[in-house]
């Protein structure tokens, strides 16, 4: 049998186990043909990876080995590392048909990189919902406190409130010298809290008309000799 017929019987072989995947694209002066080489896996991964191949017999095949280029793939992480795969299968396997060996070679190196893609996309998948679950808790937990941290919000605290404290400190000389009408003026608060204690224990609020005391307002509060009255018989 001659080199040619035996490369056709393996064509012939091949047909029949890869029907959908091989396409001959001559067979003279010697055949030459594609192969779509996939993972042995039957998942369906979307990003499933292949190799489509093309192969043409010489006349010493299969005692050298054929020519054999990578013309497409996709979602392959290193062909150049299928390219050296492909020549040591080769060299291996001189003088016998080498075909299904090398296709089935590469098919189980594309399910062990399409098994490892998955991992890495699982694994990315559940780190990122373990850092959002862990973001969403730490929002509602808030900050620890710890007892470096107290004492550092407890000074920084105080030092506020100091400040505070001086920005709204009142002079009481100031207010010693102040007027029955000045205090009043400078303080409602005073007469508006009396009027909701009333309200609050059930008495009877009364308008009354301010301008009727506003002569008494002007009185020095801290005089009340220069009244002229006698307040001696008020809590009698």
């Amino acid at each position: 049998m001659s080199a040619k017929e035996e490369q056709l019987q393996e064509i012939e072989a091949l047909n029949s186990i890869y029907p959908d995947e091989i396409i001959v694209l001559s067979e003279d002066p010697f055949p030459k043909f594609t192969l779509m080489v996939k993972p042995t896996t039957n998942d369906e991964d979307s990003l499933k990876p292949f190799l489509q191949l093309e192969i043409t017999f010489h006349e010493n095949y299969p005692e050298q080995a054929p020519q054999i280029t990578i013309i497409d793939s996709a979602n392959v992480d290193d062909t150049s590392a299928f390219d050296s795969e492909i020549q040591k299968i080769c060299e291996e396997n001189l003088g016998m048909p080498v075909i299904f060996t090398l296709a089935s070679d590469l098919s189980e190196q594309l399910s062990i990189q399409s098994e490892n893609r998955q991992i890495r996309q699982r694994e990315a998948l559940e780190r990122r919902q373990r850092e959002e679950e862990e973001a969403e808790h730490k929002r509602f937990e808030g900050t620890r406190v710890t007892v470096e941290s107290f004492i550092k919000w407890k000074v920084k605290f105080d030092a506020e409130q100091n400040e505070l404290k001086k920005t709204v400190k009142v002079d009481e000389t100031e207010l010693k010298k102040l007027t029955g009408r000045q205090l009043f003026e400078k303080d409602r608060s005073l007469y508006d809290s009396d009027i909701q204690f009333i309200s609050s224990e059930g008495g009877e609020v009364v308008e009354v008309d301010e301008s009727l005391f506003e002569d008494m307002l002007d009185l020095e509060l801290d005089d009340a000799g220069s009244t002229g009255i006698d307040l001696s018989d008020v809590n009698e």
